[in-house]
């Protein structure tokens, strides 16, 4: 993952999380709701009402759980990615990377002048 896909990503993630709780309030506004109308009725109808509504905010939660650990998964895979190509770089070409970081490390020494 590169650094400025991360904060994209962070953020999505955040965005995400918000929903999730904004559906968690909902459905216990729905469920409070129901239970203030049916509160001469079947506590049955209520009981069934508010197991259903706990089973779509658990669905919700774990997809977005879910989400979350692929998107991690890609992060580390893309990250070793990058490893194992400078890696082969190095290895097929070691005089020429040995020339890039000493070049990198004379320009950041320069910088930091």
């Amino acid at each position: 993952m590169t650094t400025r896909n991360k904060p994209a990503i962070e953020g999505e993630l955040a965005a995400i999380r918000e929903l999730l709780s904004d559906l968690e309030e909902r459905m216990n506004h729905i469920g409070a709701t129901t239970k203030r109308e049916l509160s001469g009725g079947s506590e049955d109808i209520y009981e069934f009402v508010n197991e259903a509504l706990g089973r779509i905010v658990k669905r919700a939660r774990d997809s977005a759980d879910s989400l979350t650990d692929s998107v991690a998964d890609s992060a580390a895979r893309l990250g070793n990615d990058a490893v194992k190509s400078v890696t082969e770089q190095v290895e097929i070409r070691p005089l020429t990377m040995l020339a890039v970081a000493a070049g990198i490390g004379f320009l950041f020494g320069l910088a930091r002048r």
